[in-house]
């Protein structure tokens, strides 16, 4: 699996943060939460470093298809 290092700006930096943000409190509000493993992906996709598909790959990878 490879890095994107895209150049994302602050606006789609702040839409990706809010997202993985509400990923997160779903994952809490059923009571589970995400591996340190997945929230370092979700953390390099806020900071551009990875793309969605990227990101949905290293999951699917970690927790099965």
């Amino acid at each position: 699996m490879s890095n994107t290092r895209a150049t994302i700006t602050a606006a789609e930096r702040a839409r990706r943060a809010e997202a993985v943000r509400q990923i997160r409190h779903s994952s809490e509000m059923e009571g589970g939460r995400s591996s340190d493993d997945a929230r370092a992906d979700q953390d390099a996709y806020v900071r551009g470093e990875i793309s969605i598909d990227e990101l949905i790959a290293r999951a699917k990878a970690q927790y099965g298809d």
